[in-house]
């Protein structure tokens, strides 16, 4: 031990053993003692200053013996616990039973109980520059290098007080409080929830749990077949270490108490679990980005799952029915808590938020108050706001103008520590659009948002000592004898640090999806269309952690799109030079309703808007419908093209049966329907004659081979032409 320590604890505990009206046992001083002792704390030689350090080199015994009969046993909790390495502190349950070697920070936070009267510890710390006598160079230290046993004479090889090979600050010690227990304080007693502490409500299903009681110590002689166990969940009592229950429907906690009796000892032991049954929550804010839309028509669906708080008791005051709020009606209303065991607020943080469900108005003409228990009146919001537009009302919620007995729709204005906004005064307003609930429609109207927390008028700090338990009142004054409105109720949240889970819990929402048909869409919010006209639903689960899923149905009307069929007067690919007449046919309507606007490669034809178009260039043709009823809009297309058509008229064939070139076939005359064929000898007589030649070839017949003429007539674009020539056949 450092001189300065030794002599610092001489002085202390010399005569009383005492620091500050705290009895340390450090374990140098006290190296080989027994100790008498139900309380006081045992330290290393540091003292158990967490900024000091124990030495290398040490090796010191200390047992410790109860001095209370009634309660024989050692306990040691230590509060830190930080050994260096290759340094251990020996647990001896007895003096003669094996230790239990504790090193490094195995112990720190725990407890060691004695499972005999008497506890032993034996602390070793290695010393790096223990060389069995000698230095570095093996000689003892008496190389007379300077006449003081080693090579440095300074006692060891570094002139570090033997503080070398290690860190001072990892050898920190310990500090264990101790006390001294019965043996009934070893007995204790677990639950096992085996169907797990949670469930859904209205889920139903029965619920097992088991416990186990067993001495902390294994010195004692039990038979924990005798054990017995007594049960009470709600006002209901069972027997026995398993039980069974099928109570948890409804949304809470529930606490489940055991207490294990042993019969040979009397000794008991109680302990509890809190089961929760989930809350559902509400889909307030769960939304199509339009009601209506037409087929293929891209929307977005937006899901909100808000999980509902539980609470074991009266958070907030809600109205059963809206309160009258104007000039000669305040509002005045309380919230009584008894839960919180000497609780009292010490930082503005312990105060959560505090929350009026209000519709007025005009907010610059309401004034609202907050009394604590002990009677602090804190300004929540003044009157008056902030200079903004001219405007006769700017609103609290959404309320009736023009009529005081039909409330209106409140919105939740909250006030917290850490807002969002400044002080409602100093906020300006926004504008939205609502129909009221006398069916008034405000397509301006100007409005507080309620989209963030606001920051009280009076500082939270003024409510600082203010206890949580007790009566706290919320008061609301109109000072205008024109404006008013109602009041649906309020709420006052505490920092959640004072609300255990057996008060107070809320389910986290874990997942959330949309569903199409059955098939989950992608992300939250969602975008999709539909193609189909007609009412279509889609379903919003939401999924939170105690495993129950709740959903939501959304109903969207889907209009029908335009439909037409663009009809081409030839057949495409159209002859080259030759223009084509494009219709357009209304599908299942007569298409009185429809508007048309052309385009050629995606530009619109100026003044092409009729129902008909004619074309000559190939191009991509598009009319663009729109239905004038619906509003829908679709696209169509119609890809021209086209091709050589001249006819190519052969002078010469052979019909020799050889399946070649056995026929007097034209090119391309599948362009001219209804084309006539008329062939004479030479002498000027008709031989052969067809009014629809195509396909209809002349094959010579009978007649002998030599040389023929023919004069073909067809027509095109409207315009009758002829063809004229000799072809010979030749076999």
């Amino acid at each position: 031990m450092k001189l300065k320590t030794c002599l610092f604890y001489l002085m202390l505990l010399s005569a009383t053993g005492h620091i500050h009206g705290q009895v340390f046992f450090p374990i140098d001083i006290h190296d080989g003692q027994t100790i008498e002792t139900c309380s006081g704390f045992f330290v290393d030689s540091s003292g158990g200053d967490s900024l000091d350090f124990y030495q290398p080199g040490e090796n010191y015994q200390l047992s410790f013996v109860s001095n209370d009969p009634e309660r024989p046993l050692l306990k040691f909790t230590f509060d830190f616990f930080s050994l260096a390495p290759g340094d251990t502190l020996f647990v001896y349950n007895g003096v003669v039973r094996e230790a239990q070697p504790y090193v490094e920070d195995e112990l720190s936070g725990r407890t060691v109980y004695a499972s005999a009267t008497t506890l032993t510890f034996h602390f070793i710390s290695h010393d790096p520059d223990d060389d069995n006598g000698k230095d570095d160079n093996g000689d003892n230290g008496d190389n007379g290098d300077n006449g003081d046993n080693d090579d440095n004479g300074d006692n060891d090889d570094n002139g570090d007080n033997g503080d070398d090979n290690d860190e001072p600050n990892e050898r920190l010690g310990w500090k264990a409080e101790i006390a001294c227990v019965s043996q009934c304080d070893l007995f204790v007693v677990e639950i096992d929830p085996i169907n797990g502490l949670m469930n859904c409500p209205d889920a139903g299903g029965t619920f097992a749990f088991r416990a186990q009681a067993e001495y902390i110590t294994d010195q004692f002689d039990s038979d924990p077949d005798s054990f017995t166990y007594s049960w009470l969940i709600g006002d209901t009592t069972f027997e026995g270490q398993q039980i069974e229950y099928d109570g948890f429907n409804t949304p809470g906690a529930y606490s489940v108490y055991v207490t294990a009796t042993d019969p040979a000892t009397s000794c008991e032991a109680s302990t509890y679990v809190v089961f929760m049954v989930g809350t559902v929550p509400n889909f307030n804010g769960t939304n199509l980005s339009v009601d209506t839309v037409c087929a293929e028509e891209q929307f977005t669906l937006h899901g909100f799952a808000n999980p509902t708080l539980w609470t074991g008791f009266q958070t907030a005051v809600i109205e059963d029915d809206p309160v009258f709020l104007n000039r000669d009606h305040p509002y005045a209303s309380s919230l009584t808590f008894d839960v919180f065991e000497g609780a009292e607020i010490t930082e503005v943080e312990d105060i959560g938020r505090v929350c009026v469900t209000i519709e007025h108005a005009d907010y610059r003409d309401v004034e609202f108050f907050l009394r604590s228990p002990d009677g602090v009146l804190l300004e929540l919001k003044s009157l008056g706001g902030a200079e903004g537009p001219e405007v006769d009302f700017i609103n609290l919620g959404e309320p009736v103008l023009e009529i005081d007995d039909i409330p209106g729709t409140g919105y939740e204005y909250c006030f917290a520590p850490e807002a969002w906004y400044g002080t409602m005064y100093d906020t300006s307003p926004q504008i939205h659009e609502y129909q009221d609930n006398a069916g008034n429609y405000y397509a301006f109207a100007y409005f507080m948002p309620t989209d963030g927390t606001y920051t009280p008028n009076q500082n939270f700090s003024d409510l600082i000592e203010s206890p949580l338990n007790g009566t706290w009142d919320l008061f609301i004054e109109d000072e205008n004898d024109v404006t008013s409105g109602h009041i649906f109720g309020w709420r006052l949240m505490f920092n959640e640090k004072f609300y255990p889970d057996s008060l107070i819990f809320i389910p986290e929402i874990v997942e959330e999806k949309w569903f199409k048909n059955g098939n989950a869409l992608s992300g939250n919010p969602a975008t999709t269309s539909v193609e189909q006209p007609g009412d279509h639903d889609f379903l919003f689960q939401a999924t939170d952690n105690f495993g129950c899923t709740y959903d939501t149905l959304l109903t969207i009307h889907v209009l029908p799109l335009p439909e037409i069929e663009i009809i081409s007067e030839l057949e495409i690919p159209i002859c080259e030079g030759d223009s084509t007449l494009l219709t357009i046919y209304p599908i299942n309507n007569d298409g009185d309703h429809y508007l048309y606007q052309w385009q050629v490669n995606g530009v619109d034809l100026p003044e092409s808007t009729y129902d008909t178009l004619m074309v000559k260039e190939p191009a991509l043709y598009t009319v663009i419908v729109t239905d004038t009823i619906t509003g829908c809009v679709a696209f169509f297309d119609l890809d021209v093209t086209d091709q050589n058509c001249d006819l190519t008229i052969p002078n010469v064939f052979t019909p020799n049966g050889d399946g070649i070139n056995d026929e007097f076939e034209i090119l391309n005359l599948e362009h001219y329907p209804n084309a006539q064929m008329v062939i004479f000898n030479r002498h000027g007589k008709r031989v052969f004659e067809h009014h629809d030649y195509y396909n209809n070839w002349w094959d010579g017949g009978n007649a002998p081979d030599g040389t023929y003429f023919y004069v073909l007539q067809y027509a095109r674009m409207g315009e009758m032409r002829y063809a004229e020539g000799s072809v010979t056949i030749i076999r």
